[in-house]
């Protein structure tokens, strides 16, 4: 990993000492004698060692307190003179090391190896949370009520809960949502809630405003009443989105028959929108302008068109279906009313209830299907921030 090395001192004789070590060891480096001149140039890179030398206008500690805090991927190394060596206040400004300036050069060197050892685990650190506090979003949507969209949502919760992941639903149909229903929940609190009593007031902390149920899944529940939903907005829904994709590993979104601002947005978010389409006109129809919708928002992509309530039917047929919508079909989750129904009056999800059934296998085939091509886009990405990281590092040697 190639390292930068900022040097900062306004005295020449120590600075260019520095530099001339540095330059022996072959490492990239810089001189400074302004502090916002070295500052600017942190925010535009990546793997840094600060050197700072003696300082008679600056503050040695304070300037190492700022960098560390406001750059925590930098590590700082103080060299200084004897007279200004204060080793409790390198400690406390979260200096690497606090050297004499006169120290042998083989010290400064082992220093230098300690930083270098410090800001790759920083980075690697860095990457590694970035890759695990980045849930997956699945928004369910349709533009036709009564397909099946909550069903679904409260189902592949379950599925992939299954998997060990944490997972929280949040039902964004807020006039008519019963999300917490099917779970055989009666939430205390809802999202109104979250933002009457949190967010308005500062705080916007959500986690006392989730219900869980049995199996462990968080569910953020519709308004209690119709008239409350116009109070939730758009600007609500990205925090809420950004914050929880922190905390869980799957955040399943169920939306109302209709594309409204709290539903765009959750769909603009999303890594995957499972759109529901069944074996009638009416419903094609709506999906068709869905897509196309979507399409013109720049959301195609990330559609996977789900055929609910698949069964042989006269004068309809699934390649009819991929025909009208011009897409492919990702999923097929069989016709079962009965099933379906009986989950739904005991509050208890088929994939959980009902296992060997054949509408639970496909649900089930569906979050495997779908947490195969998370794994594969997550090796992608990997390599490509390795690929940016060595890109990164070869610019910086030119």
């Amino acid at each position: 990993m190639r390292m930068n090395y900022l040097i900062l001192s306004e005295k020449k004789m120590y600075s260019t000492a520095i530099k001339m070590m540095l330059d022996d060891l072959k490492k990239n480096n810089k001189i400074y004698e302004i502090f916002s001149d070295l500052k600017a140039d942190l925010f535009n890179s990546k793997a840094n060692i600060v050197v700072i030398g003696p300082n008679s206008l600056q503050n040695p500690y304070e300037i190492c307190q700022e960098i560390t805090r406001s750059f925590p991927l930098t590590a700082v190394l103080l060299l200084l003179n004897s007279e200004d060596i204060d080793y409790k206040k390198g400690m406390y400004s979260g200096a690497v090391d606090v050297l004499d300036i006169e120290s042998d050069e083989q010290e400064v060197i082992d220093s230098l190896k300690k930083a270098e050892t410090v800001v790759t685990l920083k980075i690697d650190a860095d990457i590694d949370e970035d890759e695990k506090n980045n849930a997956k979003i699945i928004t369910v949507c349709s533009t036709k009520g009564g397909v099946g969209k909550t069903t679904l949502s409260v189902n592949m919760a379950v599925a992939f809960n299954k998997h060990n992941l944490k997972v929280v639903v949040i039902d964004l149909d807020l006039q008519f949502g019963d999300a917490a229903l099917l779970f055989d929940q009666q939430p205390t609190h809802t999202i109104y809630d979250w933002v009457k009593r949190s967010y308005e007031n500062g705080d916007k902390s959500y986690q006392s405003f989730v219900t869980k149920d049995k199996f462990g899944i968080d569910i953020l529940a519709a308004p209690a009443l119709p008239e409350f939903a116009e109070l939730i907005t758009g600007e609500h829904i990205t925090y809420l989105l950004e914050k929880m994709k922190k905390d869980y590993d799957v955040i399943i979104v169920d939306t109302p028959a209709a594309f409204v601002e709290t539903s765009l947005v959750a769909l603009e978010s999303s890594d995957v929108i499972l759109l529901i389409a069944s074996l009638d006109l009416p419903t094609l129809k709506n999906g068709k302008l869905a897509i196309e919708t979507l399409n013109l928002l720049g959301l195609k992509e990330k559609i996977y068109v789900i055929l609910n309530r698949d069964s042989e039917m006269a004068g309809m047929t699934r390649s009819l279906v991929e025909e009208v919508l011009e897409m492919k079909i990702f999923g097929r989750i069989p016709s079962d009313y009965h099933t379906v129904i009986s989950s739904i009056n005991k509050g208890e999800p088929f994939v959980d209830m009902a296992t060997r059934t054949p509408i639970a296998k496909a649900v089930m085939k569906i979050s495997d299907q779908l947490l195969q091509e998370g794994q594969e886009e997550v090796e992608v990405n990997r390599k490509a921030k390795k690929k940016n990281k060595l890109f990164f590092f070869q610019r910086n040697k030119k």
